[in-house]
């Protein structure tokens, strides 16, 4: 009776090797002992990818051995392991087997890479789940539906999924929801409504973001579940990245109980492990030390997003680079993600920055030590106003270079003043 084919037989070599484990324990109660020892104890998995098995040999000789004496019990115990599936046996002096990309609808950002992404508690879920169906792991659940707030690493882990499926040579599509409506609205209009929806339909992998602006598009939803239909009946896998999840959509009750079949996970912010893997990811890419303290009050930063965090290590990097890296500059490189943690989301952009200039100042004087007139002007309504989106005295204190909460009582005061005085800066407040 032929075996499962194995959940783990894919092309990450723990995996791999895992697999190759149990085509050898098929063939060893088939095969007697001494051919299975001469032959196949040398043997060894060298590449998969999804649709090719490569077997390496210790030599040519027994290359040709395999291949010409054993290959149909290799290949039968290699289907009830793999799936059906080429088996190809090489030398040991042959050139590693090359597989040719597959082909690509939309655009992948071969940046964004399984290896380049931070895998944290809030996320390992998402990252095994788009590995699988990028490596297409027999039995990888899809769709898989990843959702939660912008600037989390979705859209960075369906183009790791799309580049890494599209090396190992299958086809896939890579669009977020504005592009798929204005490629299908402008097939409809041309008059060539089938030929975008018959490119979807040969899909080994189908990826889509922004999930939430197909919300209310009837058209373009049944478009979209018509490809997902097509690419799932074909054994084909499907990954979709939203900002709330399917059921808080106005969606297709078609599409949305298509898409909540597989896999729908939230994304998290980072823990504070990983937001300290990740800073010192970064400066290692970017081959900048960053002091311990710098990384210290980078990772206390609790960012609601990848992004504000990455925003503040590239300032403190480039800070470190021309040699002007010290607590007050770095304190106003974390500056917006003070006010997000605050307010919960990101801040309106620049807050500190506009003041500053305002003012005409350095926006690192206002959370340093500096006694000039017109900075002490710009710190006190720069505590007025963080304290107007929502920030306890505490943390404008933290923010504002660690100021005690009576002092920035009596600057968010003086700064209300400065305020009512000139109305115009409330102006560029929600500029």
């Amino acid at each position: 009776m032929p075996l499962e084919p194995a959940a783990s037989a894919s092309s990450e070599p723990r995996h791999l090797a895992r697999s190759w484990r149990a085509v050898l324990g098929c063939l060893e109660v088939q095969l007697n002992p001494h051919t299975f020892a001469i032959w196949l104890k040398g043997a060894a998995p060298g590449a998969y990818d999804g649709r090719t098995l490569v077997i390496d040999t210790p030599n040519d000789i027994a290359r040709d051995w395999l291949d010409s004496r054993l290959r149909p019990v290799i290949e039968r115990a290699v289907a009830q392991v793999f799936g059906e599936v080429e088996v190809v046996f090489r030398g040991p002096g042959a050139p590693p087997a090359a597989v040719a990309p597959g082909p690509v609808l939309g655009t992948v950002d071969a940046s964004l890479t399984f290896d380049a992404y931070q895998p944290s508690e809030g996320n390992l879920l998402a990252f095994h789940a788009m590995r699988d169906l990028a490596e297409a792991v027999p039995g990888a659940p899809s769709p898989v539906v990843i959702y939660g707030p912008p600037g989390l690493g979705k859209t960075h882990l369906l183009h790791a999924a799309a580049g890494a499926a599209s090396r190992a040579g299958r086809a896939v599509a890579c669009l977020d929801a504005g592009t798929f409506t204005s490629r299908f609205v402008g097939d409809i209009r041309s008059g060539r409504s089938g030929e975008f929806h018959d490119a979807l339909c040969g899909l080994d992998l189908l990826i889509l973001d922004d999930l939430q602006q197909l919300a209310g598009r009837r058209a373009t939803q049944e478009a979209f579940a018509a490809a997902l239909d097509a690419v799932m009946h074909r054994g084909g896998h499907v990954a979709v990245a939203s900002e709330q999840h399917p059921f808080d959509l106005d969606l297709l009750d078609r599409l949305t109980s298509r898409l909540v079949q597989g896999i729908v996970t939230r994304v998290e912010p980072f823990d504070d492990a990983a937001r300290r893997a990740f800073i010192e990811r970064v400066a290692r890419r970017h081959r900048i030390a960053l002091p311990a303290w710098a990384i210290d009050r980078l990772a206390a930063c609790r960012a609601p997003s990848v992004r504000l965090l990455l925003g503040a290590v590239n300032q403190a990097i480039a800070l470190q680079r021309m040699g002007r890296l010290d607590l007050a500059r770095l304190d106003a490189a974390v500056a917006r993600i003070a006010i997000a943690e605050a307010a919960g989301a990101e801040p309106t952009p620049g807050l500190l920055e506009r003041i500053a200039r305002y003012f005409s100042v350095e926006a690192a004087e206002i959370a340093g030590r500096s006694r000039q007139p017109r900075v002490g002007e710009a710190r006190a309504v720069a505590a007025a106003l963080l304290q107007e989106q929502g920030m306890s005295l505490a943390q404008v204190g933290a923010l504002l270079g660690g100021r005690d909460k009576s002092t920035v009582s009596a600057l968010a005061r003086k700064g209300a003043v400065l305020l009512e005085a000139h109305p115009q800066l409330r102006e560029r407040k929600s500029a």
